[in-house]
This record gives C-alpha cells, sequence and structure tokens, in this order.
C-alpha cells in the first residue's frame, strides 16, 4: 500500500458486499473475489481456483494495489495453464 492509499473501512452489513468486488480476507491475510453471499458468511474465491468461506466482518474492500495483485496472479495462472512452468 503507497503512502496516499488508505486503507478502506471493513463492511457493516453482508448486504454491502457486492458480488464479484476484489476484498481483502484477514484471517487468511489474502485477497481474493467475492463468488457469493450466503447470510452472514461469504464465499471468496482467488484466480488459481482456491475458494473459502468467511464471515463478513473479517473482510474489507480490496484497495486497487491489491486489484493489480490479483490481476497480475490471474495472468499467471493462465500462462501456467498454457504450459509456462
Amino acid at each position: 500500500m503507497t503512502a496516499t492509499e488508505v486503507q478502506p473501512a471493513s463492511f457493516r452489513s453482508p448486504e454491502e458486499v457486492p458480488v464479484g468486488t476484489v476484498v481483502f480476507d484477514r484471517d487468511a491475510d489474502m485477497v481474493a473475489v467475492v463468488r457469493d453471499v450466503r447470510g452472514l458468511m461469504v464465499g471468496l474465491e482467488r484466480p488459481t481456483g482456491l475458494t473459502w468461506d468467511v464471515a463478513y466482518r473479517r473482510l474489507r474492500p480490496g484497495t486497487e494495489h491489491e486489484g493489480r495483485q490479483l490481476q497480475a496472479l490471474a495472468a499467471l495462472q493462465r500462462a501456467r495453464l498454457r504450459g509456462m512452468p
């Protein structure tokens, strides 16, 4: 995170967690994309296919930098699937 980039606050309710957005899971210490919201739990997914569920209160919106990290990971995963070691 850069000096000018402020860390976003946590979500106040599960309704504030839109499907398809980049979030940071404080428990897993990882950035992921929201795949679904079920009650108080949010399903997350990484470009590698890793999926997990977490309580919405443990999430915060991802920063621009974290979104770029996730895009880079997705590009790397696509290259690996094409046969890059």
